[in-house]
């Protein structure tokens, strides 16, 4: 199943707050059965990403957008992308 995180600050900063709620606007815009999940920069799950910059998406395991609010066009084209649709 596809997967979007969004990786950010605990608690999420606004940049991150942003992002997710983009990132989730996008989805239901492409009519998409996706779960956005939020995690903390300092988890262990967030490691494995090796990402340094906040906030940063992550699309089926490959981080796409770091270190900048995206837009959600930029997020829709990211996601057509890695999910081939």
């Amino acid at each position: 199943m596809s997967s979007i995180i969004v990786i950010g600050t605990d608690p999420p900063c606004g940049r991150c707050k942003t992002t997710e709620k983009i990132a989730k606007e996008a989805v239901r815009e492409l009519g998409l059965n996706i779960e956005v999940k939020h995690i903390s920069i300092y988890s262990e799950e967030a490691k494995k990403y090796d990402v340094l910059i906040t906030p940063a998406v992550v699309i089926n395991d490959k981080v796409v957008i770091s270190g900048k609010v995206p837009s959600k066009e930029d997020i829709k084209r990211k996601i057509k992308e890695e999910l081939k649709i």
